[in-house]
C-alpha cells in the first residue's frame, strides 16, 4: 500500500481560517459592546424553576458538540495512523496542534485575567449571572465548595456555564482542527502515470472533499446549536413583556455566529475545491488529447462513469452544507412560547 503524499505547501491553507479566527477577535473587540448594561430588572420573578429548561437545553448541546468534535478528530487520527509520508504527517500534526492553540486561547486568558469579560457580558452578564443564579448544583452548598470542574463560586451555575464553554473550546480546538487537515488531506497525490490511475486518484479525493464538507457542515451547524443554547438560557425567566426585545439581541449574535462558522467552513473547503476542480480540469485535457477519447460524447460518458462529472444535486448538496450554520442560527430563534 502507498503511503499518503500531501505536499506540504497545501496545509498553508490553514492559515485562511486562522485569518477568519483573528478577523473575528478584531470585530469582537473592537465593534462590539464588550459588557452590555442589561441586569436583571426585565427579569419575571414568578416561575424561578424554569432556569432547568435552559440548563437541560444547554447540557444537551454541550455534550452532542463535544462527541461529534471527538468523533472527527478520532477520524483524522485513523487517517494519520495509516501508511503516510513523513512529511504529510508532521504537517498535519502542526496545524492540528496549532488550531488547538488557537481555541483554547481564550480559556488561557480567563485563567490568567479572571475579571476579562465573559462572552456571556455581551448579552447582558448581570441578567445572566441573576438569572443562573436562581438554580443550584448538587454538593455545592457554599462558595468554598468543590464539583466535577472545580470552585462552586457564589453562583455556581454560573461556574457551570464558565467551565463547560473552556470544555466546548477543547473539544472544538480537537474537531476543527480535525475537520481542516482533513479537508487538506483530500489533496492526496501519487504518481500515476495513466489516465485510468489519474481519475481514480482524482475521484476518491473528491468524494473525501464532500465526505468532510458535510462533516463540518454537520459539526458546526451543533455548533450554533450549542451557541444558541447558552445564549438562549435566561430567555425563559424574562418577563412577557421584555421577551421580544431581548430575543431581538439574541437573535442578531446567533445569526452574527452562524455567519462566522459558515465563513469559516469556506476558508478550508474552497481553496481545497479550487485545487481539485484544476486537477479535474488538467484531467479533462489529457483526455481530449487520447486517441480514444476524441470524440467529445464519448469522452463525457467516460468521465461520468468515473464520476468526475459534476451533476446539479452535488452543487445544492455543497451550498446547503456550507450554509447549514446560517440556517441552523435561524432554526434556533424559533420564538420560545412561556
Amino acid at each position: 500500500m502507498n503511503a499518503r503524499f500531501v505536499p506540504v505547501r497545501y496545509f498553508f491553507i490553514a492559515l485562511v481560517p486562522i485569518l477568519i479566527f483573528y478577523q473575528d477577535s478584531v470585530i469582537t473587540d473592537h465593534f462590539l459592546t464588550a459588557e452590555l448594561q442589561l441586569g436583571p430588572e426585565i427579569l419575571s420573578d414568578e416561575q424561578p424553576w424554569l432556569e432547568t429548561a435552559g440548563r437541560l437545553r444547554f447540557l444537551g448541546a454541550t455534550w452532542f458538540f463535544a462527541a461529534l468534535a471527538l468523533l472527527v478528530f478520532v477520524l483524522v487520527l485513523r487517517d494519520l495512523i495509516q501508511p503516510t509520508h513523513p512529511g504529510t504527517r508532521i504537517a498535519a500534526v502542526v496545524v492540528l496542534v496549532l488550531i488547538f492553540g488557537l481555541a483554547m486561547s481564550p480559556s488561557l486568558e480567563f485563567a490568567l485575567n479572571p475579571d476579562k469579560p465573559r462572552n456571556y457580558d455581551r448579552l447582558g452578564g448581570a441578567l445572566f449571572e441573576a438569572a443562573l443564579g436562581r438554580g443550584s448544583l448538587p454538593g455545592c452548598l457554599g462558595p468554598d465548595d468543590r464539583w466535577l470542574l472545580g470552585l462552586c463560586g457564589e453562583r455556581p451555575v454560573i461556574s457551570l456555564l464558565n467551565r463547560m464553554m473552556d470544555v466546548i473550546n477543547f473539544f472544538a480546538g480537537l474537531g476543527v482542527g480535525a475537520l481542516i487537515v482533513g479537508m487538506v488531506l483530500c489533496l492526496e497525490r501519487q504518481i500515476a502515470t495513466g489516465l485510468e490511475q489519474r481519475a481514480a486518484q482524482l475521484r476518491r479525493n473528491l468524494n473525501r472533499m464532500q465526505r468532510w464538507l458535510y462533516l463540518s457542515g454537520l459539526v458546526l451547524t451543533f455548533g450554533i446549536f450549542f451557541a444558541t443554547s447558552w445564549m438562549r438560557w435566561p430567555l425563559l425567566m424574562v418577563a412577557k413583556e421584555h421577551v421580544d426585545a431581548y430575543a431581538a439581541v439574541i437573535s442578531a449574535a446567533s445569526l452574527y455566529t452562524g455567519l462566522y462558522f459558515s465563513l469559516l467552513i469556506l476558508s478550508f473547503y474552497l481553496p481545497v475545491a479550487l485545487i481539485l476542480e484544476g486537477r479535474r480540469r488538467m484531467l479533462i485535457g489529457l483526455a481530449a488529447a487520447d486517441e480514444t477519447l476524441k470524440d467529445a460524447k464519448k469522452r463525457e460518458e467516460w468521465l461520468k462513469l468515473r464520476g468526475l462529472l459534476r451533476e446539479p444535486a452535488d452543487v445544492y448538496k455543497t451550498a446547503f452544507a456550507l450554509a447549514a450554520p446560517i440556517l441552523a442560527a435561524f432554526a434556533g430563534n424559533v420564538p420560545i412560547a412561556i
